[in-house]
């Protein structure tokens, strides 16, 4: 997988400065809808499509900034990947841009979700108890992410939030303006990847 990681990393994190230093395995994503990648509270946003429903793992790469941009050793999340075959399966996929329109980030958190996820914490989905809306939400993930920079942990945390599907968010630290989202499909065209990067 680690080969197969930096390969992808090479190809579709094109600005130098944000290629990883690392990547680390983030936890599984739960995945009860279509996958989206985005702010926590977007006006419009588009869907990574046909992921199966399930539990899937996500790989992070992290990148860390320089001590003329910010404290030493602050690290932030440019790239996910979520794999869904073997990594010889990927590495010959072909891949698409998934999303029409810039989809903004913020330069603070990213969150990867999907839709019952956000229905959750933004519309008319079922309300976790520990989060009634999304800013307590946000509340509790920047405190944990803060705590992990300053532990020196995984700057990642993953929280569940809709109790009916257990559909669950990573969220991570991000400094970027957008986010984009690659198709990997094999040559039966079979969704085998995504590649999500905030750039």
């Amino acid at each position: 997988m680690d080969a197969l990681l930096w390969q992808l990393a090479d190809e579709y994190v094109t600005f130098v400065g944000d290629r990883p230093q690392e990547f680390q395995r983030a936890g599984d994503l739960v995945v009860a809808g279509a996958v989206v990648f985005s702010e926590p509270d977007p006006a419009e946003w588009s869907t990574c499509g046909g992921v199966p429903h399930g539990k899937h793992p996500v790989y992070i790469g992290v990148a860390r900034l320089s001590e003329e941009t910010a404290a030493a050793g602050a690290a932030y999340v440019s790239m996910a990947v979520i794999p869904l075959a073997d990594p010889e399966v990927i590495a010959r996929a072909t891949f698409e841009d998934a999303y029409e329109d810039a989809q903004p980030l913020t330069h603070e958190i990213g969150l990867l979700w999907d839709d019952a996820a956000m229905d959750s914490l933004r519309f008319s989905g079922p309300r976790p108890a520990d989060y009634p809306d999304l800013d307590a939400f946000l509340t509790h993930a920047a405190s944990e992410l803060a705590a992990a920079q300053a532990a020196g942990r995984a700057p990642w945390v993953d929280i569940t939030v809709n109790p009916d599907t257990g559909s669950n968010v990573l969220a991570f630290p991000v400094q970027a303006e957008n986010a984009s989202c690659y198709e990997g499909r094999d040559e039966n065209g079979e969704l085998v990847c995504l590649v999500l990067t905030a750039e």
